[in-house]
């Protein structure tokens, strides 16, 4: 937290009662984005996990899971711009603990009921509903953290996903030797946590430093506190004209919107098509796919807190790290697509390889989080936040549900991983190109020491 104290304005000295307050609050928010983002996860892949005992005790088929997925997909990709933009526009502290609310009420109503078309109704609302909480809980970070340390704030945050995701299966594991075939615990546990915990959030949750009577991140830091980004006369623009200006029309934004898409295909290229490509093409055992899956979930939370340190040690220099990542990442994916080949060690291979991925599609892919915010003033940071966001599931996630097996049917998988392996490598390239826009937006205080 030392690091966070380096102030241009002697403001730390001249209010230190209002710093030390604002220091608190900051820790809090923190957690409170934090926390309340690895709930979103534990009412959200409840259908994902449980889709297999649907199926099965339903009397579903595949195409009915798709077809529901595809609902969650789409609404959850159109929610976070929709969502994005409320953010700007209402209390970021409401809005996140009551979409949090919302969602696990809809969890525990799909608890409740087996017909087909209201679990399609719900998981639509779903959607829309999840899609605030990232926006909402981003936003309240890049309010309480001036440069040098948002982007660290913004990586750290981003581990909440992972260990939403891995917590989830442990929870519904429990359930299942608790009570043996009960579908509905799945759903209406989790769901009654959540709903629990968003209380805490409504009440601990903030919306900026001004709202709580303490001095706006400029007052205390200078250029050194918000993102060098916009104009003294933006200042009597109205909200649609500085979205259009800032996000829309904003040639930084819009590239950060392609990349994030490519790095979708390549995230969901990969771990939506791990147990197929595994099990069918590479001939590994169930358990073994499994485990790997697993190893790459849990090796990208260090991983992760690895890219934070880097945004904390280099502020203004996370695009160069990201593509490092990413070139490192196309040649990792033409190693796995051949790692079966390599006789009776290629299942320790795999574990090693899973992890790697792990680290190089979460950590470059959070930087995805601290350019965005980076490149727009923070009145416009939601919208930002959920445009990137709606590019990434309507082009990324749903263009590799769609054109892996296309290509792995018609082709090969082999033609599959190019794809994602030259969408890496071409990310990589985008982010080299952003590199001077980033340190011309982004002011830090940089020295040779360890203040």
């Amino acid at each position: 937290m030392d690091k966070m104290r380096t102030t241009g304005t002697g403001y730390e000295a001249r209010e230190p009662e209002k710093f030390s307050r604002f220091l608190y609050r900051q820790k809090v928010v923190f957690l409170v984005a934090f926390v309340g983002y690895v709930c979103a996860y534990l009412v959200r892949n409840n259908f994902k996990l449980m889709s297999k005992d649907m199926i099965e005790v339903y009397g579903w088929n595949k195409l009915n899971v798709a077809f529901l997925l595809t609902c969650f997909t789409v609404t959850y990709g159109l929610g976070k711009f929709f969502m994005g933009a409320l953010a700007d526009r209402v209390s970021l502290r409401k809005l996140f603990a009551g979409a949090l609310g919302m969602s696990a009420l809809l969890c525990i109503a799909i608890g409740f009921t087996r017909q087909f078309a209201v679990i399609a109704i719900l998981l639509i609302l779903t959607g829309l509903i999840q899609g605030a909480l990232a926006p909402s809980s981003q936003a309240m970070i890049a309010n309480y953290f001036p440069n040098k340390s948002r982007g660290g704030a913004i990586a750290g945050w981003n581990v909440s996903q992972n260990v939403g995701s891995a917590m989830l299966p442990l929870i519904i594991g429990v359930l299942g030797v608790a009570a043996p075939g009960n579908i509905s615990l799945a759903f209406i546990v989790p769901g009654v946590m959540v709903l629990l915990l968003a209380f805490l959030m409504w009440k601990l949750g903030g919306d900026n430093p001004e709202a709580e009577g303490l001095n706006s991140l400029k007052e205390m830091y200078g250029d050194e506190g918000e993102p060098n980004v916009g104009e003294d006369s933006d200042t009597t623009l109205s909200y649609w004209t500085l979205i259009k200006k800032y996000v829309f029309l904003n040639p930084g934004i819009l590239l950060v919107g392609f990349i994030n898409a490519a790095l979708y295909f390549v995230r969901f290229g990969v771990e939506d098509w791990m147990p197929i490509y595994l099990s069918h093409e590479a001939g590994f055992s169930d358990a073994q796919f499994l485990t790997a899956i697993s190893v790459l979930e849990w090796v990208a939370v260090p991983g992760s807190f690895l890219f934070a340190w880097l945004a904390v040690k280099f502020a203004n220099k996370m695009t160069i790290i990201g593509a490092i990542g990413l070139f490192l990442m196309a040649g990792l994916i033409f190693y796995y697509e051949t790692i079966h080949n390599t006789g009776g060690s290629s299942y320790a291979q795999l574990l090693i390889v899973s992890g790697l991925l792990g680290t190089l599609i979460y950590g470059p892919q959070l930087i995805v989080n601290i350019l965005t915010l980076n490149f727009v003033p923070l009145k416009v940071a939601g919208t930002a936040l959920g445009f990137v966001g709606l590019m990434a599931y309507m082009l990324g996630n749903l263009g590799s549900n769609w054109l892996m097996p296309i290509l792995a049917d018609n082709l090969s998988w082999t033609a599959s991983y190019m794809v994602v392996a030259a969408l890496s490598a071409l990310s990589g390239i985008g982010y080299l190109t952003l590199s001077r826009r980033e340190r011309k937006a982004v002011k830090v205080h940089e020295t040779n020491n360890d203040d």
